[in-house]
């Protein structure tokens, strides 16, 4: 008999169900219905009982474990002719997926709702649901005077769009390929509207201020080519086989080359002053290891830092308006002011 983990997370209902060491035969054959209907959807009470095996359950057995748990866990049950079929219901908690939670794991479930929910299209934040449910409803049941982790919360800065959508079938489609390494074909329609069908070695998916991006790789090229996923439709695998480099190749250049613009392959000495107003951060972080701070006579926060230009940096520094003054490299001086400058206005007729 299988033993069973820390009953931490167990809510009373599941534990007064699984409340002893071991599983008894009826518990075994409930993980194993709630396993199948898991797996494939609605079940009718026949194809359930050929899955758990008629050899060790009678199917009169079988429909009394059907009932029990209908009760037990809120299955759905639904005639269909002389049958019954059973399903779990859509969003219900996941309280009988082993290992369970404790409230550790329940509280970071709670944290990462809010920022998932900012940065995930809904498609992915909508199978995390169940796992936020159960660990809301653990962490009511652990604290059921003082609600004290409704307190922790977290903001972010700037104006937040709401994210595209992607389609579930194209999601779908997409991973497959990346798990069974084949090639992707797929329609992607271009930002004036231009649909161009492509086949690409999907490399991986990245997840960038809430937009969900697939990233392809061409071996003739040795390079990546980036695809907004809301923009992909009617995808499907080719079931030919991909032409990938190694994990890691991928993940140094979603860290270093992804929707980023490098003015040069070189590392700049950076110096910026930062006004009063907006100095505070940049004295408890660093742009770098060996940054250093110098506090000016005019109290403006002279920052330096060795640092690689990017198109972040430069829209992070313009993103500061005139609160900062930036000093050297007289490169990337000349740059923000071209970025800072009006364009002209347009000829006047006549």
């Amino acid at each position: 008999m299988a033993t069973l983990p820390q009953q931490d997370g167990l809510d009373d209902a599941t534990g007064r169900i699984f409340g002893r060491t071991e599983f008894s035969k009826h518990q075994t054959r409930h993980l194993k219905i709630l396993n199948q209907l898991n797996a494939n959807g609605a079940m009718s009470t026949s194809d359930l009982w050929k899955a758990v095996g008629k050899g060790e359950v009678t199917q009169r057995q079988l429909q009394r474990d059907l009932e029990k748990m209908a009760a037990d866990y809120g299955l759905d049950c639904n005639p269909r002719g002389r049958s019954k079929v059973w399903s779990i219901p859509k969003d219900s908690r996941p309280r009988y997926v082993l290992p369970v939670l404790d409230q550790n794991a329940a509280l970071a479930f709670h944290l990462a709702e809010g920022l998932l929910e900012e940065i995930l299209p809904k498609n992915l934040v909508g199978a995390l649901k169940p796992w936020v449910a159960e660990s809301r409803n653990l962490l009511a049941q652990k604290n059921p005077d003082n609600p004290w982790y409704e307190r922790l919360t977290s903001k972010r800065e700037g104006i937040q769009l709401h994210p595209p959508g992607v389609d579930a079938d194209v999601l779908a489609a997409v991973y497959e390929a990346l798990r069974a390494k084949e090639q992707l074909t797929f329609t992607h329609s271009r930002a004036k509207g231009v649909s161009v069908q492509h086949t690409v070695s999907p490399a991986g998916i990245v997840a960038s201020n809430q937009t969900l991006y697939l990233l392809a790789y061409s071996a003739k090229h040795e390079d990546y080519t980036t695809y907004a996923m809301h923009r992909i439709s009617q995808a499907q695998r080719s079931y030919d086989p991909a032409t990938l480099p190694d994990v890691q190749d991928f993940l140094d250049y979603v860290a270093w080359g992804f929707n980023e613009f490098y003015a040069s392959d070189d590392e700049i000495a950076l110096v910026v002053d930062f006004a009063p107003a907006v100095q505070n951060k940049m004295l408890e972080y660093a742009l770098a290891d060996d940054q250093q701070t110098q506090l000016l006579s005019d109290q403006w926060l002279r920052v330096s830092a060795t640092v690689y230009e990017t198109s972040s940096l430069q829209a992070w520094l313009l993103s500061y308006g005139n609160r900062v003054r930036v000093i050297a490299p007289d490169a990337l001086v000349d740059r923000l002011n071209a970025l800072r400058q009006p364009p002209p206005p347009p000829p006047q007729a006549g």
